[in-house]
């Protein structure tokens, strides 16, 4: 079958840095299956409505797929009536947490014929082959859709057990020039690569489209998947964006030797969190020794009262130890802070700001706390009636970058309030951030991290300490 597959744009007021991974497999497991796959990026080329309309027009399709993260769900309610206008009869299928978060709602409020429910690349092909057989859609496991009017759910698919079975993303349909020019984390030809699934911790505040059981890649995998890049891309740099990157002790080995044997030359960055580089030194040293240049953590905030309502299973003790560890091996230390969680008052700010200030941490990354759809605290907004059950819709039309407000779940602040404490926080750690090296000590420990790649893409030293400190990083 004709398949166009749509990716809507994401974090407008950022250049597109990050590959969309989820719907590049799901191009490549149609493309393996025989199917005719075309892909528009908009976010990654940015194209202005006007365009994607004639874009749209010109192609010729039999089914529409679109993936991406909830916060487009404005995008997609001015883009469905598009597609439906230029050719009715393609059924409209969507994946991803745009999807399987809010299924009744967007098949509801939506002219949309199926969604996908969490791990698609299997579920996909089996729809495809329904569809272009005309059969029954029941008979396919994992899919939520509607009869006369109805939503139905079939039963759900299990999860891939092994995902080394899966293709690479189908990275020749993508604009890839754009992707890495824009790097992520690291420096140079940067790419970002996802190298496992699930995570098993439970935070409120996040969505798990993969559930909490953790599944991953083997590092013969990744190392196959980076050859293949650095071949036909010429990459510098992998910036792994795992929920938990960290999570399997013995896979961090094993690619850490793989690394060192195959690619010396490669830098890379991860996810990490701080209950585990608490207690493992040496695999942080390891990490260091095999080009490991930055590992970044999800602190959220320096009041153990709000980490143990998160359940973010972590104490200040440990973040304060994971610091430690970190700079005694000169990496950089990016985290992330959530303001305005359940229960944030005065006194859990302050701590956080304390926290920060006691361990030289600027609070650039400083997330407004978002109900997404299938968290905790999303049904927390429910059940305290923040977010009107009969009227979601319009909730999800105001969803985007946590950096800003949407909603309040405090008790204690106003809206106006918590929006002022969240700039007085981040203005308070600014003007306290202390910077204890000399310029010439900055660029040694940037050479230290980054050596002879510096050279090779003529990077602005000024602008990498830019980018590290003034991005939320502490080198120190």
């Amino acid at each position: 079958m004709r398949i166009l597959l749509l990716f809507p744009p994401i974090r407008e007021s950022d250049n597109p840095r990050n590959f969309p991974h989820g719907i590049g497999m799901i191009a490549a497991v149609l493309r393996n299956a025989g199917h005719q796959v075309r892909v528009l990026d908009i976010n990654g080329n940015r194209w202005p409505k006007k365009e994607v309309v004639k874009k749209i027009k010109e192609e010729m399709f039999e089914v529409v797929g679109i993936g991406g993260l909830i916060t487009v769900y404005g995008y997609l309610k001015w883009l469905v009536p598009i597609l439906k206008g230029i050719n009715p009869s393609a059924p409209i299928i969507i994946g991803g947490s745009l999807g399987c978060s809010i299924p009744d709602i967007v098949l509801g409020k939506n002219d949309i014929d199926i969604v996908v429910d969490g791990e698609g690349e299997i579920t996909i092909v089996k729809l495809i082959g329904v569809l272009e057989n005309k059969r029954d859609l029941s008979t396919v496991k994992g899919i939520y859709f509607k009869d006369n009017g109805k939503i139905v759910k079939t039963p759900p698919r299990e999860l891939i057990k092994n995902l080394d079975e899966l293709p690479f993303p189908a990275y020749d349909l993508f604009p890839m020039e754009i992707y890495l020019s824009n790097p992520v984390v690291g420096i140079g030809r940067d790419l970002d690569l996802i190298s496992s699934r699930g995570c098993p911790y439970h935070c409120t505040f996040c969505y798990r489209v993969f559930g909490n059981r953790y599944r991953f890649h083997s590092p013969d995998y990744i190392i196959k998947e980076i050859k293949f890049l650095k071949k036909r891309y010429d990459i510098d740099f992998i910036s792994f964006q795992d929920d938990e990157f960290m999570a399997n002790r013995r896979r961090i080995y094993e690619f850490c030797e793989k690394r060192n044997r195959f690619f010396p030359d490669l830098l890379w960055s991860c996810t990490g969190r701080a209950n585990i580089v608490a207690h493992d030194e040496e695999i942080v040293k390891m990490m260091r020794d095999s080009g490991c240049t930055l590992i970044s953590f999800g602190f959220e905030s320096g009041s153990q009262r709000m980490l143990d309502s998160m359940n973010k299973m972590q104490t200040i003790e440990m973040m304060e130890k994971t610091l430690k560890i970190c700079r005694k091996y000169g990496l950089p230390v990016p985290v992330s802070f959530i303001i305005g969680m359940p229960g944030e008052d005065e006194k859990s700010c302050e701590e956080t700001v304390h926290f920060c200030i006691r361990n030289n941490i600027p609070l650039d990354s400083l997330m407004f706390a978002t109900p997404y759809p299938g968290s905790e605290i999303f049904n927390f907004a429910l059940r305290t009636k923040r977010i009107d059950k009969n009227n979601i819709n319009e909730f999800l039309m105001k969803l985007g970058d946590a950096r800003d407000f949407t909603i309040n779940l405090t008790d204690y602040f106003t809206d106006e309030e918590l929006i002022n404490k969240r700039k007085e926080m981040m203005e308070i750690t600014k003007e306290n951030y202390r910077k204890f090296i000399t310029e010439q000590e900055i660029k040694e420990k940037m050479r230290n991290l980054f050596g002879g790649l510096m050279d090779r893409i003529h990077l602005d030293e000024k602008d990498l300490e830019h980018r590290l400190i003034h991005g939320g990083i502490s080198i120190f």
